[in-house]
Order: structure tokens, then C-alpha cells, then sequence
């Protein structure tokens, strides 16, 4: 962290400010804490979950509320590492939990990578991945370019070739902004650490699964860590366990002996443990959830296809789309019209070297929400 020090030093030094990355979240500035204003907005430029947490979740708050604000919870969040473990079948020593998975790239990527590491990750894909990659370690990095005309699918041949070619790789699955699940990729880490023929470069294979539970019948990585140790996969708890708030991600990872040391004691607030394990522990809750979710994005997709948007399929709580090809609207002046509406999305053209000024992500909602974001969308193409 040599390297970052002293770019930051010089950055005080010269009075440059330090670029953060772009997010969602805008909303916040036109409500503030004033929580009547927030009621009449539509916040659909993040994607958290438009239901609550599990009911074991609220009542476990509710009862402690007093508790959850006076104590100090348990420092290494031993119980909710252990109900991790249980309930995804691994190994709690290969466990690390922290405030959100922003937390989890902050502490671990310095330690893993430095400015002579060589990283591929997926273009488009969350952008907090190449900014830490670019403007705090100053690494190599090469983007995978993923084209539109192909569904925004991934080349699995092409893929390995490249990872094996660098010293680390990021994929995001599904992935975000393009809602598109790679079911390949436990043979491609597989592939991509294949020492049988030819050494591979690659010694970090890092995947974001944050979205992969709004799937069903779908198999999580996870038991992979057991076997493959170049091999971390990232959850946060925020998108599919409606936990947005109070800031819950975990890792896991063979590597994690000697990366918990870098994650602070009480990285994970009482409320968060006491939320993230009840959560955890209702599965059958957050399926329901899931469903109704999946139906609420295949009407939004119609209705916003009425509209003349195009409209790709997705897999989770959101939606990537194009502005209909008359209008003379761009993603960011379309967002700003939006925006005048008390209707925030998220302009996505700067999640991906391919997204056109004319990318536009919906996050879905309720049924109600929803048709107030079609009826804004109406209003300003008309």
C-alpha cells in the first residue's frame, strides 16, 4: 500500500481530489433525512429489495432495539460467521463477513493485488471493481468485453484463455448491469486453474454471486472453495436478503486465515448479526419473495417493451434497457427528466465500455411502483 500512500499524499500535496466511484443512491439528496419526502419518490437507480426482511428478522430488532444501539456486538461476529457456514455448507475457518461487499474488496484487494498485478474483469459489469483496481491500487487491468449482439453472454473458451493469462480475474454472476447468468462458470474456474496440461498464471479468481439467490435451483459456488484455492466467492446480504441498510457481505475463501486479520473487530453492527442470522436461517421466506419478484420484472419488461424499449431478459431485481431508438434523449438527459418526476434510475452508460448513451437500468419494485415508472416513462417520451 506503499504506492497508495504516496498517491494520496501527492494528491493533498497538488489540492486534486481523489475520484470516488459512481453510484445509485441520488435520491438522498433531494430527501435528506426527511422520510415524507423519501415516501413520494420512486428509488429505482439502486437495486435494494422492494420487500422487508424475514419476519424473524424484524421481531429479533424490534425486541433489542434498545440493545442494538447501547451494545457492542460480538467483535469477529463469531455466531453469524458459524450460521454462514451451516446454512451454505463450507468450512467456517474459510469464512469472513463484513459491512457489505464494498467492505470485503477494500480490505482484500490491497493484499492481493499491487500495481504490478495483472487483472481481467468483465466489461460491463459493477463498477466498484475497476475503480479500486485503477484509483487505489493502480493495477493492469484488462476489460472482457461483452457486445450486445451476443446477448452480453460470455465466450467460455475465450474467457479461460485470457484469465490464464493474467494474475487475477473478477466476474460478477449474475451479472450487473446486464442481468445475465453465466452457467458455466464453475467449469471455467475449473479450467482456469487446470495445471494438467499448461501452468496458469492466474492465482486469484475472484466471483460476486450477490444476485445469484434470486435463482432457483441454481448451484453457488461456494462448495468449490473446498477444493480450489485460488478461488473467493463474494455475497452480500444487501439485494436478496432485503439488508440494504444495515450492511452485511461475507466471503469465502481458503485464503481467509490470513485475510481476516485486515477486516477491523466489530465490522458488522449487532443489529446486522442479529438481522443477517435470522435472515439466514428463513429461506422459505425470501423464495416467496424471489417469485413475486420474477413476476413483477416480466410485466415491467412488457410494459417498458411497449414503450418501445429495448429490453434485455435479467434474472434478478432489475432490468437493463435502451431508450426507444426515436427519441432524442440521451440515458442522462432521460434520467434528469425522470428525476423532475420524483422517479430515480440509474443511467448505465458508464458501467461499460459497450453501454450506449442510451443504457438505462430499472431496478423493479412493487406493482404500484412499478406503474408510476411507467407512467413517468410515458410522460417524458411524450
Amino acid at each position: 500500500m506503499k504506492e497508495h500512500s504516496q498517491r494520496i499524499y501527492a494528491g493533498i500535496a497538488s489540492g486534486k481530489e481523489v475520484d470516488d466511484c459512481y453510484h445509485g443512491g441520488k435520491s438522498w439528496d433531494t430527501s435528506k433525512f426527511n422520510f415524507e419526502i423519501r415516501d413520494s419518490l420512486v428509488v429505482a437507480d439502486v437495486l435494494d429489495s422492494p420487500f422487508p426482511p424475514c419476519p424473524e428478522a424484524l421481531e429479533v430488532l424490534r425486541e433489542q432495539l434498545e440493545r442494538c444501539c447501547q451494545e457492542s456486538p460480538p467483535t469477529q461476529c463469531e455466531e453469524l460467521i458459524e450460521t454462514v457456514a451451516i446454512v451454505r455448507d463450507v468450512n467456517a475457518k474459510h469464512v469472513a463477513v463484513s459491512s457489505g461487499s464494498s467492505s470485503l474488496i477494500f480490505s482484500f484487494f490491497p493484499q492481493l493485488l499491487n500495481k504490478d498485478s495483472s487483472v481481467l474483469v468483465l466489461s460491463p459489469m459493477y463498477g466498484e471493481y475497476s475503480h479500486i483496481l485503477t484509483n487505489v491500487i493502480g493495477c493492469h487491468m484488462t476489460n472482457f468485453v461483452l457486445l450486445q449482439e451476443n446477448g452480453f453472454q460470455i465466450d467460455a473458451d475465450d474467457l479461460v484463455e485470457k484469465s490464464r493469462q493474467h494474475d487475477a480475474v473478477i466476474f460478477v454472476n449474475p451479472n450487473s448491469p446486464t442481468g445475465v447468468y453465466c452457467k458455466e462458470m464453475g467449469e471455467i474456474v475449473r479450467r482456469i486453474q487446470d495445471e494438467s496440461v499448461s501452468l496458469t498464471r492466474c492465482k486469484m479468481i475472484w466471483v460476486d454471486e450477490t444476485y445469484i439467490d434470486y435463482m432457483p435451483n441454481v448451484q453457488s459456488l461456494e462448495p468449490m472453495v473446498a477444493t480450489t484455492p485460488s478461488l473467493i466467492v463474494c455475497k452480500s446480504m444487501s439485494k436478496c436478503y432485503a439488508l440494504s441498510g444495515l450492511r452485511v457481505a461475507y466471503a469465502v475463501s481458503q485464503k481467509m486465515t490470513e485475510l481476516r486479520q485486515f477486516i477491523p473487530p466489530w465490522a458488522v453492527s449487532l443489529p446486522g448479526q442479529l438481522a443477517a442470522v435470522a435472515a439466514l436461517r428463513n429461506p422459505k421466506y425470501y423464495r416467496q419473495q424471489y417469485n413475486i419478484i420474477h413476476q413483477q420484472r416480466e410485466e415491467l419488461s412488457q410494459l417498458l417493451e411497449q414503450e418501445k424499449f429495448t429490453v434485455l431478459p435479467g434474472v434478478a431485481n432489475f432490468l437493463l434497457t435502451f431508450l426507444p431508438e426515436h427519441t432524442h434523449y440521451t440515458s442522462a438527459l432521460f434520467i434528469e427528466a425522470c428525476k423532475d418526476k420524483g422517479v430515480f434510475l440509474r443511467d448505465a452508460q458508464n458501467m461499460g465500455a459497450t453501454l450506449t448513451n442510451k443504457a438505462v437500468r430499472f431496478a423493479i419494485h412493487s406493482e404500484e411502483n412499478n406503474a408510476r415508472i411507467v407512467q413517468c416513462v410515458k410522460e417524458v417520451l411524450s
